[in-house]
């Protein structure tokens, strides 16, 4: 029966080696482990890169195969009875076990059951049906490990990925915002070009006009003897100087539209010249993401 005390999994020689975060081969070790049935020999596999909460759940649906049996959980122990595993066996066993996280490194521990023996592998025992058991047993944890394994792989590759489409699309936005740079200094260009032609017409009409203002002073000064008649031309000259103030207001208002334009244009080439240095920058983060995502991916064909 399961015992309630703690399985403490304190292993008799030194601690398992931690995998680094980018090992692909993953192994499986026997070695003696205390728990709550004594010390008996146990399987343990790291698994690299997961998640203990993901790793846990799924260990617990692994191990509950073609069973009405439930996993019991005393503290960090798990125990299940009469799992059918035929992958491992013919005939129900039973299986301790626990999942353990240290030093951000995840390890399997299993203590199999079988025929009422807790399975042990000796070199110096070779008998073959020892020996079968003993592979199916390490392959069952170890394609346990490799599948979680490639799991959290595949996680990190999925949100890789996610990272490099947003940053293409980053990128092409800034793209777009500098064809509106583009766009909006052409529309200032031809702006300045448009006030150049009135302004270049209005100072001809003003140098006609104040030819005009000119002569019209000249013959009011040769009205001198009639009144009406200068009084009739002094208001043709009011008129002609109204419109004189009017083309030159025009002409101060084409200085200021073409002065405006210059400014945004100024403006544009600091925000093209910015947004130049962010898409370069953009670009460089595009390359490093690919660079992980390509990893991402050898590492993940290379898992076994």
């Amino acid at each position: 029966m399961f015992s309630k005390s703690l399985f403490t999994v304190i292993l008799i020689i030194v601690l398992l080696p931690i995998f680094s975060i980018g090992q692909e081969n993953i192994e499986v070790t026997q070695k003696s482990v205390s728990m709550s049935q004594g010390e008996q020999p146990a399987y343990i596999v790291v698994v690299p890169q997961a998640d203990y909460n993901q790793v846990l759940k799924e260990w617990k649906k692994t191990i509950r195969q073609n069973t009405k049996s439930k996993v019991e959980e005393n503290e960090h122990e798990l125990f299940i009875a009469g799992t059918l595993i035929s992958s491992i066996h013919h005939q129900p066993i039973n299986i301790y076990s626990a999942v353990i996280e240290k030093d951000s490194v995840i390890k399997v521990v299993a203590v199999f059951e079988i025929d009422s023996v807790f399975f042990a592998y000796s070199e110096e025992n070779h008998d073959l049906k020892n020996e079968k058991t003993y592979h199916q047993i390490k392959n069952f944890m170890r394609d346990f490990a490799v599948s979680q394994y490639t799991y959290a792989i595949g996680l990190e590759l999925s949100a890789a990925e996610k990272l490099l489409k947003t940053q293409n699309k980053d990128l092409k936005e800034l793209g777009k915002q500098n064809e509106i740079y583009q766009k909006e200094m052409k529309e200032s260009e031809q702006n300045i070009k448009n006030s150049e032609d009135l302004i270049s017409s209005y100072e001809k009409d003003s140098e006609r006009k104040l030819s005009e203002i000119n002569s019209k002073k000249e013959s009011i000064v040769g009205l001198a003897d009639d009144p009406a008649l200068a009084s009739q031309a002094k208001d043709q000259l009011k008129t002609l100087e109204k419109e004189k103030k009017n083309i030159s207001d025009k002409l101060e208002k084409e200085q200021k539209n073409i002065v405006k334009n210059q400014s945004n244009i100024e403006e544009l080439n600091r925000y093209i010249e910015d947004n130049t240095e962010k898409q370069t920058a953009k670009k460089e983060e595009i390359e490093n993401q690919e660079d992980v995502v390509d990893a991402l991916k050898v590492k993940l064909a290379g898992i076994k």
